[in-house]
């Protein structure tokens, strides 16, 4: 069945390229100085086209893009990539942005174009930089419509018009959903401190864990000390916090992307409720809530309906979890207006405070989790064709934990094995293999995995090989972590391919036990989901390395190429907790 589907994949990006429209976009890449959160002094970070957060980029499904990105620095620490977080690259693994797998990094003064097609996609998706700790500041939204007459009539489409864009005032549909207008809520974070610094300590002998940021950031601003606020309404550097206006009585879908690299971050909005509508860009059925949580690599749509006080604002409240200090400054403000709704551009509103001072409330990091929040109780608008309550063609399980290494610096292993590097990049050893007709999936891998003997590792390409047609569970653990003796949980996210979450539990995963386990009664489509970690209750030894949750994911392979599978907590990925999926290399177009 899964091969079928590989080829109706072929079919549809061959039978859509005669409709495709191509949109080009250029993403400049340059050193600026940055100070988003009012703090005394700002440092110099990439940013795109000179913007934080980076021009958001908008296009309608089936469209074939051509993205350019100019790499502008002279500094040589800055060779650079980016990823285009959630698209699939059906047919195009060359485009996905993975330095070293996919591509060399894009030197100083070097360009690099990604020519691929949005198949099939719809929904909320975001670019980043995909190398060093460059995604704390090369990042904005990549948003992909149903059909060009559901691009909302914001500022930031108009400028489409001479592309063909249909710009009005009537509803915009997305499947069943209806709404009258569109804004993105882009989560990020900021330090204080120089980038060259923050990974000199992250790879370093002196790494003692991951440290909290200094800021969370919506739609790149906030005020780092709020005490300051007074002081800082006098500065015109500072611009305070983001607005998002609405018009009274109007439905809004709200856009939340987690640009994150290390934070889970809860978010409420003071004296309104809201539906869930999407997740990693695939609709779902409705979902009323008043809290949203957000892990790095993440996105959600919401519906807001604007019925509240017309005369008044309201503050968007965000809270961190799964962090040691557990504490966020991210505030921005809903302000009922006609007067500025449809001036406003993605991020170019401000204001110091809301005029109604309540604080939605938000739970406790300290209170009880539910492992998994609300994802189980997910159920998705159109059911893959798939029996989640079937067993896989075979399970693989991964292992990752913090090692400390004999220079004093601590790594990721996974299984035991350290991050490969490859060099060239793996596509190009790959198409070199097949030039001399040695391109082949390691069978035997496969085979051992299969009957139990082996965990499904390739020594040779240093990958998990997967065959095009095949069903496969992945099981990726929690550890407890190596100076804390915390259990960390971990956003894990899937190139090139999405999978479904469809079981987890604490501890350690026992196969024999554990392998008909679905705590996922309805799994929907995902690209980044958290292995949520357990913490080991107290009396009990809590060494680092020991198991401490997992999450089973399923994969109905589909998509040739190379993908990277990691933890998008940046830091833990750098240091090793990143893996690659090499599928059916032969099959690869244009090998």
């Amino acid at each position: 069945m899964w091969t079928f589907h590989y080829f109706l994949l072929l079919y549809i990006l061959t039978a859509t390229s005669v409709f495709a429209r191509i949109r080009k976009i250029e993403l400049n890449l340059s050193i600026g100085n940055l100070n988003p959160d009012c703090f005394t002094q700002g440092y110099d970070v990439l940013m795109v086209n000179g913007q934080h957060p980076g021009p958001a980029i908008r296009v309608t499904k089936d469209d074939e893009v051509h993205i350019t990105v100019r790499n502008h620095v002279i500094d040589e620490s800055h060779a650079s990539s980016v990823h285009y977080h959630g698209i699939l690259q059906i047919g195009t693994p060359e485009a996905d942005g993975m330095p070293n797998v996919t591509q060399s990094p894009i030197p100083p003064g070097g360009v690099f174009h990604s020519n691929f097609r949005v198949t099939g996609q719809t929904g909320t998706f975001f670019y980043h930089a995909h190398s060093a700790l460059q995604d704390q500041s090369v990042h904005g939204p990549f948003i992909i419509y149903e059909s060009d007459n559901d691009w909302p009539a914001t500022q930031d489409n108009k400028k489409n018009n001479k592309n063909g864009i249909a710009v009005d005032n009537k509803k915009i549909h997305a499947g069943a959903y209806e709404y009258d207008d569109e804004r993105v809520i882009f989560i990020s974070e900021w330090r204080h401190q120089d980038e060259q610094a923050e990974l000199d300590y992250i790879m370093g002998s002196h790494f003692t864990g991951v440290k909290d940021p200094h800021s969370h950031l919506i739609n790149g601003r906030t005020i780092y000390d709020r005490a300051s606020l007074a002081q800082r309404q006098s500065d015109h550097k500072c611009e305070g916090y983001s607005v998002i206006d609405v018009e009274p009585g109007k439905v809004y879908r709200l856009r939340v992307i987690g640009a994150s690299t290390f934070s889970v971050l809860g978010f409420s909005i003071a004296r309104h409720t809201f539906t869930i509508i999407e997740v990693d860009g695939e609709l779902i059925q409705p979902y009323k809530t008043d809290f949203l949580q957000v892990g790095p690599g993440q996105r959600f749509s919401i519906l807001l309906k604007a019925d509240q006080d017309p005369n008044e604002s309201y503050y968007i409240n965000t809270q961190a979890y799964f962090t040691l200090k557990n504490k966020s400054n991210a505030l921005a403000i809903v302000r009922y207006s006609t007067k500025h709704s449809k001036k406003s551009g993605s991020f170019q509103s401000h204001a110091w405070k809301a005029s109604i001072p309540d604080m939605p409330p938000l739970p406790s990091p300290n209170a009880p989790q539910k492992q998994g929040w609300l994802f189980p109780q997910f159920q998705p608008m159109t059911p893959v064709n798939h029996d989640f309550k079937s067993s896989p063609d075979r399970t693989v399980v991964l292992m990752p934990q913090e090692e400390i290494m004999p220079d004093g610096t601590k790594r990721w292993l996974i299984n035991k094995r350290p991050m490969a590097h490859w060099s060239p990049p793996l596509l190009e050893q790959l198409k070199t293999m097949h030039h001399n007709q040695r391109t082949k999936l390691n069978e035997t891998a496969i085979h051992l995995n299969k009957k139990g003997h082996h965990d499904g590792y390739d020594e040779g390409h240093q990958t998990f090989p997967l065959k095009i047609g095949e069903v496969v569970d992945f099981v990726i653990h929690a550890t407890v972590l190596q100076d804390t003796h915390i259990c960390a949980s971990h956003p894990w996210h899937t190139h090139g391919m999405v999978h479904y979450p469809i079981a987890n539990g604490p501890g350690q995963y026992h196969h024999a036990q554990d392998k008909n386990l679905r705590t996922y009664p309805t799994p929907i489509t995902r690209d980044t989901s958290i292995v949520y970690g357990v913490q080991p209750k107290e009396g009990t030894a809590a060494q680092a390395g020991t198991p401490c949750g997992w999450l089973k994911i399923r994969l109905l392979v589909a998509n040739p190429g190379v993908w990277g599978f990691h933890c998008h907590i940046t830091a833990h990925m750098l240091q090793g907790m990143m893996t690659v999926l090499e599928v059916s290399p032969e099959q690869i177009p244009n090998l």
